[in-house]
C-alpha cells in the first residue's frame, strides 16, 4: 500500500474516531461563513435602513472572537490527534519509511479531516444560509424580507481563515513528527509516571487556588458600583488563574487523600478507577481547567444574550409609553387634542403634566447642555394612573425630591444616590431616590426632571418657566403617521414669537437600535458554539485516555473482572471527568452570571439555571456517547 492509501485508510477510521471534532469543527465553520455571508451578500442590504454599519460591526467582532477561538481549539485538538497516533506512526518505520515520509502521511490523514469539515461546513453554510438569516433577524425581532444570494467573498474568507490556521497546526504536527526519534514515537502514548511532589508546593497551590478564586469571587459579588469595570476585569483574571490553580492543588489532593482512604477506595471496586482519575487529574489539569472556563463564557455569553434582550425591551417600552408628546409655552385643551387624534387614531389614554423648565445654574450643575425642570408631585400620581403605572411618592415630603432617570443597557457607574442631599435654587433638599418609571416618556432621556411636592412646586414656580407637557398613547402603533398632519398643525399655528409647540414622535420600530438585537442574537450562536467545544475537547481527551488505558483493561480482564465490573469503573471515571468541570462551573457561574446582572440591572439566575440545564443536558448526552465508545474500545 502506498503513502495515500495508508492515509486515507487511517482517515477513514479517524472520522468514526473523530467525529465530534469533524461536527464542531465544521458546525464552527458554518457559524462564520453565516456571519460573513450577512456583511457581503446581497440578501442583506434589506438591513440599509436598520444601522447596518453598526450591525455588520457587531458581526465583524463576533468573527474575530470565533477566529482566536478556532485557533486555540484547533492547536489543542490536533496536539491530542497527534499525541495519540504517535506509537501506531512509529511502527511505520519498522516498515521502512522514514520521518518524512511518516510526517507527510500524517500531514495527508490530517488535511483529509481538514477539508471533509471544511466542505461540510461551507456546504451546510451555503444550504442554509437564507434559514440562518432568517433565525437570526426573527430573533432580532426585525422584519424584512430575507434573499437567497451567493456571493464567492464569505466563502473565500472563510475558506482562507479555517485553512490558515488549520494549516499552521498540520504543519506543526509535520514538523514534529520528521524531527521526534524513534523512541519518542514508539512511546508517545505511554502514560509517563508523574514525580510526586512536594507537600509544601501542593499546600501552596490549594491555598493559592482556593484563595485566588474566593478573590475573584468577591470582585464579581462587589460589581454594580462606581467600580464595577474594575472588579469585573479583575474577576476574570482570578477566576482563570484559580481554576488554574485549583485542577492542579485541590482537586487532585482531594483525589489522592481519597486512594488512601480504604474504607472508601475497597468498595464498589472504586480502587479501579479512583487512582487512575488522580492521576489523569493532575496530569491533564490544564484541560479540564479550559473546559470549565470555556463553560463558564458560554453561560456568561446566553446571561448576556438574554439581559441584552430584557434591557432592550424595558428601554423600548420606556420609548413607547407615549406615542406622541406635546409640549407647549401655553394651554391647550387635552381632551380636544385627542378628539383631532381620533379622527386616524384611537388614544388608549392621555394625561397633562405641568413642567417649570430651570435655569441649569439653579441646580448647581457644571453640565448646563441639559434640560432641567421639575414636576408637581400630585400631577405626575394623576398622569401616572391614567397611563397604568405604579407611584409610590404620595408621601413626597417638602424637603425631598426623586429624581427620574430613563432605561439604560448597562452602567459602570453606582447610580443611587439616595439620601444625598441636592440644592435647587436656594432650597435643600434630600434625594428620596432615582426612579426609571416613564412618567414622563421620552422627556426623561434627554432631560434633568425632578419629582417635587407641590408646595416645593409652588415656592419654585417663580424661579423658572412653566410649560404643559401632553402625552397620548395610541392603540394601533403601526398607524402613527396618519395623525402626524394634524398635531404638526398645532405647532405651526402656535408660532406666534411668544408661545410654541414642539411635538415628539416615538418611532414604532427602533431601527437606530436594531444592531443590539442582532448582538444578543448573536450571542445565542456563541453560547451553542462554546458549549459543543467544551464537549468536543473532553469527549477527545476522554477517547485518548481509552487509548491509554487499553492495556490496562486487557490486564484486569485476564486477572478475571467481569466486564459489567470494569464497565462501572469505565463509566464512573468518565462522568466524573465531565460533571466535575460542570459542578465548578455551575459555582463559578453564578458569580459571573450576578455580576453582570448587577451591571445590566436585571435578575439573571434563572437565566444562571436554565443555560446550566442546557449544558448538562448536552454534556449528558456526550458523556454517554463518551461511555459508549470508551466500552467499545477497552472491554
Amino acid at each position: 500500500m502506498n503513502l495515500f492509501g495508508l492515509a486515507r485508510s487511517n482517515f477513514k477510521r479517524s472520522v468514526r474516531e473523530y467525529g465530534m471534532l469533524v461536527f464542531t469543527l465544521a458546525f464552527s465553520i458554518f457559524i462564520f461563513f453565516n456571519f460573513q455571508n450577512m456583511i457581503y451578500s446581497d440578501a442583506m442590504k434589506v438591513l440599509e435602513n436598520f444601522n447596518k454599519d453598526y450591525i455588520d460591526m457587531i458581526i465583524h467582532a463576533a468573527s474575530v472572537v470565533f477566529v482566536i477561538f478556532l485557533f486555540f481549539f484547533v492547536w489543542y485538538a490536533s496536539n491530542v490527534f497527534l499525541n495519540q497516533r504517535k506509537k501506531e506512526i512509529g511502527i511505520y518505520i519498522f516498515m521502512g519509511l522514514d520521518n518524512s515520509r511518516i510526517g507527510k502521511m500524517y500531514a495527508l490523514e490530517s488535511c483529509m479531516i481538514g477539508f471533509l469539515a471544511l466542505f461540510s461546513g461551507l456546504f451546510l453554510g451555503v444550504a442554509f444560509s437564507k434559514l440562518f438569516q432568517m433565525v437570526l433577524l426573527r430573533l432580532s425581532e426585525i422584519s424584512v424580507d430575507v434573499k437567497f444570494s451567493f456571493s464567492v467573498k464569505p466563502v473565500a474568507i472563510t475558506g482562507m481563515m479555517f485553512l490558515a490556521i488549520y494549516g499552521i497546526m498540520t504543519w506543526k504536527g509535520y514538523h514534529t513528527l520528521k524531527t521526534s526519534s524513534v523512541l519518542d514515537l514508539l512511546s508517545g502514548a505511554k502514560q509517563k509516571e508523574m514525580k510526586p511532589e512536594k507537600k509544601l508546593v501542593t499546600a501552596l497551590r490549594i491555598g493559592a487556588g482556593t484563595g485566588i478564586l474566593l478573590a475573584g469571587y468577591g470582585a464579581a459579588w462587589n460589581t454594580g458600583g462606581a467600580r464595577s469595570l474594575e472588579n469585573a476585569l479583575l474577576a476574570v483574571v482570578l477566576v482563570i488563574v484559580g481554576v488554574y490553580l485549583l485542577y492542579s492543588g485541590l482537586i487532585p489532593a482531594i483525589l489522592r487523600s481519597l486512594t488512601r482512604n480504604k474504607r472508601y477506595l475497597y468498595r464498589r471496586e472504586r480502587n479501579l478507577w479512583v487512582n487512575s482519575l488522580a492521576f489523569r487529574i493532575k496530569k491533564n489539569y490544564r484541560t479540564y481547567a479550559m473546559v470549565t472556563v470555556l463553560m463558564i463564557c458560554s453561560v456568561t455569553v446566553m446571561a448576556v444574550s438574554i439581559a441584552m434582550k430584557q434591557r432592550y425591551e424595558k428601554a423600548m417600552h420606556f420609548d413607547q409609553t407615549y406615542n406622541y408628546q406635546i409640549i407647549s409655552s401655553h394651554s391647550w385643551n387635552g381632551e380636544e387634542i385627542a378628539r383631532g387624534i381620533e379622527q386616524e387614531n384611537e388614544v388608549e389614554y392621555w394625561n397633562e403634566i405641568p413642567l417649570l423648565m430651570m435655569d441649569p445654574e439653579l441646580f448647581h450643575t457644571v453640565y448646563t447642555d441639559y434640560m432641567y425642570g421639575v414636576v408637581p408631585c400630585s400631577q405626575v400620581e394623576k398622569a401616572a394612573e391614567a397611563a397604568g403605572l405604579p407611584f409610590p411618592y404620595a408621601d413626597l415630603a417638602d424637603d425631598e425630591i426623586v429624581k427620574l432617570e430613563h432605561e439604560i443597557l448597562m452602567s459602570f457607574v453606582d447610580t443611587d444616590h439616595s439620601g444625598e442631599i441636592r440644592m435647587i435654587g436656594e432650597e435643600t433638599y434630600k434625594l428620596r431616590g432615582t426612579d426609571t418609571t416613564p412618567y414622563l416618556g421620552k422627556i426623561q432621556t434627554y432631560s434633568d426632571i425632578y419629582i417635587v411636592s407641590d408646595g416645593a412646586y409652588e415656592r419654585l414656580r417663580p424661579l423658572g418657566v412653566e410649560n404643559r407637557l401632553y402625552n397620548y398613547r395610541i392603540q394601533d402603533m403601526e398607524n402613527m403617521e396618519a395623525s402626524r398632519p394634524y398635531l404638526e398643525t398645532l405647532a405651526e399655528n402656535s408660532e406666534d414669537g411668544t408661545n410654541y409647540t414642539g411635538i415628539n414622535f416615538t418611532e414604532s420600530e427602533g431601527k437606530d437600535d436594531s444592531w443590539i438585537r442582532v448582538m444578543y442574537s448573536l450571542c445565542l450562536f456563541m453560547f451553542v458554539t462554546l458549549v459543543l467545544a467544551s464537549g468536543s475537547i473532553i469527549f477527545l481527551k476522554v477517547g485518548n485516555d481509552a487509548y491509554e488505558d487499553r492495556q490496562r483493561y486487557q490486564v484486569l480482564g485476564k486477572l478475571g473482572i467481569s466486564k459489567s465490573v470494569l464497565g462501572k469503573s469505565v463509566r464512573n471515571e468518565i462522568c466524573f471527568t465531565y460533571y466535575c468541570p460542570f459542578f465548578l462551573m455551575a459555582v463559578t457561574s453564578y458569580f459571573s452570571v450576578r455580576a453582570l446582572g448587577n451591571v445590566m440591572k436585571e435578575n439573571l439566575f434563572c437565566v444562571n439555571l436554565w443555560s446550566m440545564g442546557v449544558i448538562l443536558v448536552l454534556f449528558a448526552g456526550v458523556c454517554g456517547l463518551s461511555v459508549r465508545a470508551a466500552k467499545r474500545r477497552l472491554l
